[in-house]
C-alpha cells in the first residue's frame, strides 16, 4: 500500500485561490481507516489562507462514512474545539455507507495548518461482535459558498504486495489463518473463505486485517504476517469492503457490485430509469419483464457490503446439532465442490438454523449460522466463476443472500434483538434478485417467494415505482416453469397484487389490473380454472384499494377483465 495511508499525520494544503483545488498539495489518501481499538484516531491537516478565512461566516464538512452503526461511535475534532459526535447522521443496522454535512464552528478555523482528527472513541459491540471502527470515503469542507473536496484515491489495490514476501512469513501466515486462534474463539477461516479469498476480492486493506488480527490477539509481528498470506493468493481485487457485494448497475461484474454511484437516490430516480417518467406507461404486456436484467437495473436499495456477510458470532455447538450434519456437509463441499455437495450444505445449514429457532428462539444465532452458510457458498460460486452468464450460480444453486434475508424476514414479529428486520430483508432479498432472480436465471424455479418480496419491500420503505416492478417481475417469474399450474389458485400470481393495490396511485393500480386481467382471460379462454381460493384472494386485493381508483376506472377495469372475475370486483360500486 501506499506509505501515506498508515501515518496518522497526513497534510492537505489548500494554498489555492477560493472554489479551486488544482494546487492541492499532498493530498489526503482515501478511504482513510479510523480502524483500531476504542480510541483510535486518525489526523489530517488542511491549509486555509487568512483570504479564504476571511469569507467564512459558516463552515461544515461533507462526510461519507462507511459501517457505523451505534450512536457515539464517531467523533471529529477541529483544532483544539471540543470532539463533535458526527456519528447521528450515519447510522444504520447495517452499516450502509452514508453521506450527511456537519456543520463546524468556522471559528475553530485558523490560517495555515488546521488539525482534523477523526476518532473512534468507544468500543462498538454489534450484535454480539465487537466493531474495529469505521471508513472515512469522501471529504469535503464547504467555506461560506465554496466546496473544496479532499482527498485522492489510495493506491489502487492491484498494485498492492506482501508486507513480506519470503515463503515462510507468508506459510506462517496462512497458518495464523486457517489453524491458529489466539483469543480461544474460532480461527479466520471459520467466519471467512476457508483460504481467505474473499478479504484479497474485496481488497480489505493491510491495516484493517492487521489491526483485526491484533483485536484477536495476534502480535502485531503474526498479524502482518497474515496479511501477508491473503496479499500472496492468486485472487483478483475486485470489489471493496465498502461496496456493496452484487449492487446491481451497468458496472456491475463478478461479485463486486457496480459501485456506489450505481445507487440510485431515490425511488423517482428508479422510476424514470426503468420506464422514462415517475410513474408507470398505462399499458404494459405480461412479458415485458423479459426485457429487464436484473444484473444491471440499477435501484436505491443498497444491497449488503461484504462487512455485513461476515457472521458477529459462531457458535461451535452449530457442528455438533444434528450429529454434526453441518460439519459433515461442509467436510464434503470442501473435498468436492460439486451443485450436490453445495446443495446438501445449504440444507444442513437452514435445517440447524430452524432446530436453534424452534429450540432456543434466537434469531440472531440463526441471521449468523446462514451468514456464516453464505459466506462458504460464496467462496463456491468464487470457484465456479463470478464471471460466468450464470454469476456462479448455475441451476438449482443454493440461494444463499435469499436465506440470509428470509432469516431477517421471520425475526421482523419477535421482540427485540434485531433492528430493521425489514430493511434488512430486503437489502439481502434484491441482492439475491441481482445476482439469480429465480434459481438458474429466472426459469421459474424460483428462490425468491415474491409475496413475501413485496412484503418486506412495503414495509422496508421501498417506494412505489420499486414495488410496482417487483409486482410485474415477480408475476411475470411466477407464471412461468414448475411453479406455472398454480396460476388458477390462490398460491399464483393473484397474491402479489394486495400491496401494489395498497401503495401505488390510482394510475398504476389500474395498469397492474389491467396487464392482470388480460393475462387472466388468456388462462380462462384456454380451458384453465379458477380455484375459490383465488376469486377471494382478487377480490381481498381490489377491495384494498378500490376506493382511490375513480369510478371511471373501475368501470374500465371491470370491463377488461373475463366475466369470471367480475363478481370479485364487486366492491367500491
Amino acid at each position: 500500500m501506499r506509505r501515506a495511508a498508515w501515518m496518522l499525520a497526513l497534510p492537505w494544503a489548500l494554498g489555492c485561490t477560493a472554489g479551486s483545488d488544482d494546487d492541492l498539495q499532498a493530498p489526503l489518501v482515501l478511504p482513510l481507516e479510523v480502524l483500531g481499538p476504542a480510541g483510535t484516531e486518525r489526523i489530517a491537516d488542511v491549509w486555509l489562507d487568512e483570504t479564504q478565512l476571511a469569507a467564512a461566516d459558516s463552515a461544515a464538512l461533507v462526510l461519507t462514512l462507511h459501517n457505523v452503526v451505534q450512536p457515539g461511535s464517531a467523533e471529529l475534532v477541529v483544532n483544539a474545539g471540543e470532539a463533535i459526535d458526527v456519528s447521528g447522521p450515519f447510522v444504520h443496522p447495517d452499516g450502509r455507507v452514508s453521506t450527511a454535512e456537519i456543520g463546524i464552528d468556522p471559528g475553530l478555523l485558523v490560517p495555515g495548518v488546521n488539525r482534523l482528527a477523526f476518532r473512534y472513541p468507544r468500543q462498538v459491540v454489534d450484535a454480539g461482535a465487537a466493531v474495529s471502527g469505521y471508513r472515512v470515503l469522501h471529504v469535503a469542507l464547504r467555506i461560506g459558498d465554496t466546496t473544496h473536496v479532499l482527498g485522492e484515491p489510495d493506491e489502487p489495490p492491484e498494485r498492492w504486495r506482501p508486507l513480506r514476501d519470503d515463503a515462510a512469513s507468508i506459510e506462517r501466515g496462512r497458518s495464523y489463518f486457517q489453524d491458529v486462534a489466539r483469543d480461544g474463539g474460532p480461527t479466520c477461516a471459520r467466519c471467512h473463505a476457508d483460504s481467505g479469498a474473499d478479504l484479497q476480492y474485496y481488497a480489505f486493506s493491510d491495516r484493517s486485517i492487521v489491526e483485526r488480527a491484533m483485536f484477536h490477539e495476534f502480535s502485531r509481528t503474526e498479524a502482518e504476517d497474515l496479511a501477508s498470506y491473503i496479499r500472496s493468493l492468486p485472487v483478483p481485487a475486485e470489489g471493496r469492503p465498502y461496496r456493496p457485494a452484487f449492487q446491481p448497475g451497468a458496472d456491475n461484474h463478478g461479485a463486486a457490485g457496480a459501485g456506489l454511484e450505481s445507487i440510485l437516490p431515490d425511488d423517482a430516480s428508479f422510476g424514470e430509469h426503468l420506464w422514462g417518467a415517475a410513474g408507470l406507461p398505462a399499458d404494459l404486456p405480461w412479458d415485458w419483464p423479459e426485457t429487464v436484467d436484473t444484473f444491471v437495473l440499477p435501484t436505491s436499495i443498497a444491497v449488503p457490503t461484504f462487512v455485513r456477510w461476515l457472521p458477529r458470532r459462531i457458535d461451535e455447538r452449530w457442528f455438533t446439532r444434528r450429529d454434526g450434519e453441518l460439519a459433515a456437509a461442509e467436510a464434503a463441499l470442501a473435498d468436492d465442490s460439486s451443485l450436490e455437495h453445495a446443495q446438501a450444505f445449504m440444507t444442513a445449514a437452514m435445517a440447524v438454523g430452524r432446530e436453534i429457532l424452534v429450540e432456543e428462539g434466537d434469531h440472531l444465532a440463526r441471521i449468523d449460522l446462514l451468514r456464516y452458510a453464505a459466506v462458504k457458498l460464496w467462496d463456491w460460486s468464487r470457484r465456479n466463476g463470478f464471471d460466468d452468464p450464470d454469476h456462479g450460480m448455475p441451476d438449482g444453486s443454493p440461494a444463499y443472500p435469499y436465506e440470509v434475508g428470509f432469516a431477517f424476514f421471520e425475526a421482523a414479529d419477535a421482540p427485540g434483538g434485531v433492528p430493521a428486520p425489514m430493511a434488512q430483508t430486503l437489502s439481502w432479498w434484491w441482492a439475491q434478485l441481482a445476482a439469480n432472480p429465480g434459481r438458474g436465471l429466472s426459469t421459474g424455479q424460483r428462490p425468491l417467494d415474491y409475496e413475501d418480496v413485496l412484503t418486506a419491500a412495503e414495509a422496508g420503505g421501498a417506494g412505489p415505482n420499486e414495488i410496482a416492478f417487483l409486482h410485474l417481475y415477480g408475476s411475470w417469474e411466477e407464471s412461468r416453469g414448475p411453479v406455472a399450474d398454480t396460476w388458477g389458485t390462490e398460491h399464483g400470481p393473484v397474491r402479489l397484487l394486495a400491496v401494489p393495490m395498497r401503495r401505488l396511485d390510482p394510475a398504476g393500480r389500474a395498469t397492474i389490473l389491467r396487464r392482470f386481467f388480460a393475462k387472466q382471460s388468456e388462462f380462462v379462454a384456454g380451458g384453465g380454472v379458477l380455484t375459490q381460493g383465488h376469486h377471494i384472494a382478487l377480490s381481498q386485493a381490489w377491495n384494498q384499494g378500490c376506493a382511490e381508483l375513480s369510478a371511471a376506472q373501475r368501470d374500465a377495469l371491470r370491463g377488461a377483465a373475463p366475466a369470471e372475475i367480475r363478481p370479485d370486483l364487486a366492491g367500491c360500486p
